[in-house]
């Protein structure tokens, strides 16, 4: 099987040498005029070397970090000049492969060439890797994507982070199930990140934009754009109308026909699998849907994964005190996340980040201890210190930057029982009263 070459070369003088070294070298040559394009195609397929010349792109470090994280496997080659030595040396470190100068002499660039291709066929090709089972694959895979969006230190989420990974070369996207209050959005977020676009927003499209006019909208307007492929959100489908569903499915099935190889559509539907009381839900239309799009992530409980609270635990207390300093927490004692697993989070990811949130926010001392835990509870409860009971039902709020959860929400009574024309009562006066009153 010949290699694949990937070229980011804007002269091109120097394009043409190179194409001919590599194809000379039995190698499938792909050329791209610029940075933007570059990424885009590289997300579609893998390629064993990469050459990019220094003058391609402003910041150079930033575009190696993405190429490396686009492709972890794949060989980076540096074209400059001697002028520019002192600008390669800090470059080393972000996985540059090899470096020539110009002016380029032929023999050494074949040579450099030689020497990058065989190293890469040396190693485990993602072919080998595939055939060496499913266990091999996931564990190579995994290892080499780093989340930036979930936690994922628990089996069962790595599994999902394989199974996202994977899923890249997807013509339509893919389905997430799991239960309500699990974190949809932010798994969205890291699927949009594997596939080229790790600094982008979601396009999120609501259930009233679910028309085959606002979905050839939708992917009329990402065609015009020039960047990397947009990523759509559509949330909850098993509360989407029948006719939407229908005029979905048509677009879906149009557009797998129609499917841009250079330019795809890139879908993430979350459906929740039961409902608020566990019990779970009978939706044909996701049957239907899965003849189009047939890669389904499911999302574990947030207690059949208990590893994962303890990361999760303090990434929700650096970002909130980050974002509010004058919040006091700033740690945990021990016994607290081992209490925090423990509990029975039926609201999954949601209700704990938002029960969570509100401790830090009330928590009076630099750390959260167990006392602090069992006084609270106690004080919502209305039992005495030392009793274990649940946490009281949430009411959550959003705000821009966090969400806050208060417990126990009640009505603010007005203590002004005063009216404006000087009597003393909690209720409106009627229209004869106040008739009465102007005479």
């Amino acid at each position: 099987m010949s290699s694949q070459a990937l070229l980011c070369i804007p002269d091109a003088r120097l394009r043409s040498l190179f194409s001919l070294l590599l194809t000379d070298s039995d190698a499938q040559v792909t050329a791209c005029n610029d940075t933007e394009e570059f990424q885009r195609v590289l997300v579609t397929r893998f390629y064993d070397l990469c050459a990019i010349t220094l003058d391609a792109t402003a910041d150079m470090a930033a575009f190696i970090k993405t190429a490396r994280y686009l492709s972890p496997d794949s060989r980076l080659l540096l074209i400059a000049n001697k002028d520019d030595v002192e600008r390669i040396i800090p470059l080393f470190p972000l996985g540059i492969s090899e470096v020539l100068l110009q002016p380029i002499n032929p023999k050494k660039a074949i040579a450099a060439i030689h020497k990058l291709l065989e190293a890469r066929e040396g190693g485990n090709s993602p072919e080998m890797v595939e055939e060496g089972g499913a266990e091999h694959a996931g564990g190579q895979q995994t290892s080499a994507h780093r989340t930036h969006h979930i936690v994922a230190r628990s089996p069962a989420m790595r599994a999902i982070v394989s199974q996202l990974w994977q899923a890249r070369q997807e013509p339509l996207g893919v389905i997430l199930k799991g239960e309500p209050g699990s974190e949809f959005e932010l798994i969205a977020r890291e699927y949009q990140s594997m596939c080229g676009d790790p600094n982008g927003y979601l396009y999120v499209l609501g259930h009233h934009e679910i028309t085959s006019e606002g979905l050839a909208t939708a992917a009329s307007l990402d065609r015009l754009n020039d960047g990397i492929p947009r990523t759509f959100l559509i949330k909850d489908l098993e509360l989407l109308a029948a006719v939407q569903q229908a005029q979905l499915l048509d677009f879906l099935r149009l557009a797998k026909r129609r499917r841009d190889k250079d330019r795809p559509l890139r879908f993430v539907f979350t459906v929740a699998e039961c409902d608020e009381q566990g019990r779970n839900l009978e939706l044909p239309f996701i049957e239907e849907l899965l003849f189009v799009a047939p890669v389904v992530v499911r999302i574990p409980a947030l207690r059949d994964r208990k590893g994962d609270i303890e990361p999760i635990s303090r990434k929700v207390l650096q970002d909130l005190t980050a974002i509010y300093p004058e919040y006091r927490a700033r740690a945990m004692k021990t016994g607290v996340v081992e209490w925090l697993s423990g509990r029975l989070w039926r609201g999954n990811y949601d209700e704990f980040c938002a029960y969570l949130r509100q401790v830090i926010m009330e928590c009076p001392s630099r750390e959260i201890s167990m006392a602090y835990l069992t006084t609270r509870e106690a004080a919502f409860a209305g039992r005495p210190a030392g009793s274990v009971c649940p946490p009281p039902p949430l009411t959550t709020t959003t705000s821009m930057d966090t969400t806050v959860a208060t417990a126990n929400a009640l009505p603010v009574k007005s203590t002004n029982t005063t009216s404006p024309f000087g009597q003393n009562k909690s209720g409106r006066m009627t229209a004869k009263e106040l008739l009465a009153t102007l005479r």
